[in-house]
């Protein structure tokens, strides 16, 4: 049933944005004065719509896209996905109304991203506290890369690639993003500024699932139970959410990812010795109670099976506010848009950081669940990387079309039809080739392969 809720979610989601980018097309297109014969959510064969004027409405079979069929564009994505029946019509309008009925489509959502986002924080949602905060190193995982490049507890965190950075979701996002990269970090640590070099690498079975780069660098993240999970060593002892963690096998904690840490330095042992209960003392209305946990082996680790308890803000705006935060944060998304895709160009990123339809429905599904606040942050993310990858030069999406007509009026004059003909279907086949990728890997990922 939620797979279903969440492909429902997503289909809904991805057709409203396709919906708005086809318009802008259309909209450019009619206001030129350019007939427009086809306006299509979806590629293939036609289902059902309504004609009006000279203009097939209509929806299409596979729901991975759509178009709009603008006479004197020359050909179209139409033209290969469809099959075109006759020659397509040669080119009409000047070359600047044709470049701008083109970017319509990507602008539109790159304002829809914008709109979206600040209606996020009009709404208002719920982050993480620690987010937002300064980002101050409070604990060094043991053997972490962290620990491997010098980073100590109570250093803050002042750059990354000389860059500055000022919270923790800005160093979190960057170095999560660049596994397997050295970066530079610079750090202040006790009035002195030092330079650093870190290099993240995936090392749980999610981390690796997704090609994110773990560092051991942890924020301020009290020990507190949030969600135990469900057939787990935890819930079996009778660990409750609301929990306070103070003490493993004796040793004090007071941050989660110090109960991480002694339960690594309590099971080092077990692979010789065998796996024991642990005395795990947590602090519950008012008492402390001993819970003797025997911890799960899961991978290279040993687990309880609970989540920390992240301390949240509720962030809501008002309108001139939330537009300058929807803007700064659409910026954000945007550059780390470019920084993966610039990895991936040279060699350095991995396909499994691209999502595809399970994954857009898995975490749009996700996102509707958590709220309207963060569904329309979603959306407005998944704007935003509609829009851009539009613009990205390859034949058949409005970059590689608009790439076209600019070597077009460098050259004073139109290509041959052929000529573009062959172009889209070589874009054609590397998207194909591309999207089958990205979609084995989909399904590789969410079978935790």
């Amino acid at each position: 049933m939620q797979i279903l809720e969440y492909a429902i979610v997503a289909l809904f989601s991805l057709s409203f944005l396709i919906f708005f980018h086809e318009g802008g097309h259309f909209a450019v297109a009619k206001l030129f004065r350019f007939p427009v014969e086809v306006f299509s959510l979806g590629f293939g064969k036609r289902l059902f719509g309504f004609r009006r004027k000279e203009t097939d409405y209509r929806v299409s079979m596979i729901p991975l896209g759509g178009y709009v069929k603008v006479v004197g564009l020359g050909p179209d994505e139409s033209d290969v996905v469809e099959g075109a029946s006759a020659p397509a019509p040669t080119t009409m309008g000047p070359r600047w109304q044709r470049l701008l009925i083109l970017f319509a489509g990507p602008a539109v959502n790159l304002v829809l991203a914008v709109a979206l986002t600040a209606g996020a924080f009009l709404v208002g949602r719920e982050v993480p506290k620690y987010k937002g905060e300064a980002p101050v190193v409070t604990v060094v995982d043991p053997g972490s890369p962290a620990e491997a490049a010098g980073i100590l507890a109570g250093d803050r965190i002042l750059t990354l690639r000389g860059k500055p950075v000022s919270t923790w979701e800005e160093v979190q996002i960057q170095l999560a993003l660049a596994s397997g990269e050295r970066i530079a970090v610079g750090v202040e640590r006790a009035g002195q500024r030092l330079s650093l070099e870190i290099v993240p690498t995936p090392k749980t079975k999610e981390q690796k699932t997704y090609d994110i780069g773990y560092t051991g660098l942890n924020p301020h993240v009290p020990a507190v139970v949030h969600t135990v999970v469900k057939g787990y060593p935890g819930e079996k002892a009778g660990l409750k959410v609301g929990d306070r963690i103070v003490s493993i096998d004796g040793k004090p904690v007071v941050l989660y990812f110090q109960v991480v840490h002694q339960i690594k330095e309590a099971t080092a042992g077990f692979e010789k010795t065998g796996s024991r209960a642990l005395e795990v003392v947590v602090e519950r209305d008012g008492s402390r109670l001993t819970l003797p946990i025997v911890p799960r082996k899961e991978g290279d680790a040993w687990k309880i099976g609970f989540t920390p308890f992240y301390e949240t803000v509720r962030v809501r705006l008002g309108l001139a506010a939330a537009v300058v935060a929807s803007w700064n944060e659409t910026v954000q998304q945007a550059r780390l848009t470019f920084t993966t895709v610039g990895r991936m160009l040279q060699l350095k990123g991995s396909v499994r950081q691209l999502s595809g339809p399970i994954d857009i429905a898995k975490f749009s599904g996700e996102a509707a669940r958590a709220g309207l606040g963060e569904y329309l942050g979603f959306i407005g993310m998944l704007s935003l990387q509609l829009g851009l990858l539009n613009l990205l030069p390859i034949p058949l999406l409005d970059g590689g079309q608009i790439l076209i007509l600019l070597l077009e009026s460098a050259a004073r004059r139109d290509f041959s039809l052929k000529l573009k003909e062959r172009l889209l279907q070589a874009g054609f086949v590397f998207l194909v080739l591309l999207m089958v990728t990205v979609l084995a890997f989909d399904v590789l990922k969410n079978l935790g392969m």
